[in-house]
């Protein structure tokens, strides 16, 4: 469920910088100053885009980061546990018969 959100996340992040682009485009055509201006004018844009966009990977990447690393703890603990009941078994298992319950 939580892939699938992320997804619908995604996508709509995505719409919204593409609408913001699109109309950012048709500002630019249709706007009353000269053409130096409005190439400066876009020039800053397209950096403040790009700017935000490296942010965006960055906070992206720091996230997954984070997944992953909470991931790897969760499955070296189940592992941890797993191996600790196996190994608790495997002592009782091989322990003199009444040494298994303090005799």
């Amino acid at each position: 469920m939580t892939v699938r959100r992320n997804a619908v996340r995604t996508a709509l992040t995505f719409s919204f910088l593409a609408g913001g682009i699109t109309g950012a485009a048709v500002a630019f055509l249709l706007a009353p100053q000269s053409g130096k201006v409005t190439r400066q004018i876009v020039r800053r844009k397209l950096s403040d885009t790009a700017d935000s966009a490296r942010g965006l990977k960055e906070r992206a990447l720091r996230r997954g980061q984070e997944f992953r690393d909470e991931a790897t703890h969760r499955v070296e603990g189940a592992a941890a546990a797993l191996a600790g009941k196996t190994g608790q078994k495997e002592h009782a298992e091989t322990a003199p018969a009444g040494a298994a319950h303090g005799q």
